[in-house]
């Protein structure tokens, strides 16, 4: 087994021509586009000119198309899409371990074995254990599932749910339900790790919690222990401000308040602040999170607020200015 894959550019090439055609469907029938996985949503925290309490706000969206074939065709089809779902995770772990010197193998218990001698994973899970475990595990609790949808007929499907027993063997296992939302969330848990690897997505902190709670709602299907990660939730905070600091805020007060409102979330927060001369906004910063973050109480120091200079948004209302 060779100890130093590169995962190079060429590498990087070839996962992507063998996965094509089933990211291709799984991104089609789930509307897998990261902005749509990620949206942008309007400062849903406000905090007036007056420093009253918080005002919090809700937004929503809704998005119908007419003679969508998506509903329908995943009510009838979750064998398809876990097939296709499994499928992709195979070819990952085939990629992976012929990247690191393995010959290729169509039989799965190869390479099931192949995975306890610890090959080396690209980097963004190689360096996060608990990923790699987690994707071994669906790895390997899923291949004997798919096995029985190919070859044995040993499920049902309900309401775009699908129970699956186990047959290897000619042995019939206890039913494994997957309900509508878990089979997405792991399509959208194997297609985001893909896109995180070959650099199409985006990786941060928050996208990591995103995947460790979605792990922890998945934990049937890998049977490992739980992460312990919260839901993540992450919004813009807007603080209105008079005088001449923009960084004559305190964000763990906001976190506090943050915390108290979205009780059991993981929360975290950019800030916008918006400056206020003669009741009227003069100026605008954009903190993000991982600025802010940072519980050191000398944090204000090392920053320059100029480097955060954002344009004044369109949707000031008086009544946070004092003037309504």
């Amino acid at each position: 087994m060779n100890s130093h894959p590169t995962f190079d550019v060429g590498s990087l090439s070839r996962l992507a021509e063998r996965t094509e055609y089933e990211i291709w469907l799984l991104e089609a029938v789930y509307a897998l586009v990261e902005q749509e996985l990620f949206p942008s949503w309007p400062d849903t925290v406000v905090y007036p000119v007056d420093k009253s309490q918080a005002q919090f706000f809700g937004y929503g969206r809704i998005n119908i198309v007419l003679g969508d074939w998506r509903p329908s065709f995943l009510n009838a089809s979750p064998p398809l899409v876990f097939v296709s779902t499994f499928k992709l995770l195979d070819m990952f772990i085939e990629w992976i371990l012929e990247e690191n010197g393995v010959p290729s193998t169509f039989r799965f218990q190869q390479k099931l074995q192949h995975l306890k001698g610890s090959p080396i994973f690209p980097q963004t899970i190689e360096t996060r254990p608990w990923l790699k475990e987690r994707l071994i595990g669906l790895y390997s609790i899923l291949e004997p599932l798919r096995g029985t949808i190919i070859h044995d007929k040993h499920f049902s499907v309900t309401g775009g749910a699908i129970q699956i027993s186990s047959s290897r063997k000619g042995i019939v296992g206890a039913a494994v339900e997957i309900s509508a939302a878990n089979l997405r969330m792991l399509a959208v848990t194997i297609v985001s790790v893909l896109r995180y690897v070959d650099g199409n997505w985006y990786f941060d902190e928050l996208r990591e919690k995103i995947l460790r709670y979605e792990l922890d709602e998945l934990v049937t299907l890998h049977g490992l222990p739980l992460l312990g990660q919260k839901r993540p939730f992450h919004t813009c905070v807007r603080v209105y401000l008079e005088g001449p600091d923009p960084l004559d805020f305190n964000p763990m007060v906001i976190q506090g308040d943050l915390a108290a409102r979205y009780v059991d979330q993981d929360c975290s927060f950019d800030l916008r602040v918006l400056m206020v001369k003669g009741g009227e906004v003069v100026d605008a910063y954009l903190f993000p999170w991982a600025l802010i973050s940072v519980e050191s109480p000398d944090w204000r120091q090392v920053v320059d607020a100029q480097q955060y200079r954002a344009a004044l948004p369109d949707d000031i209302k008086p009544e946070h200015l004092g003037t309504g």
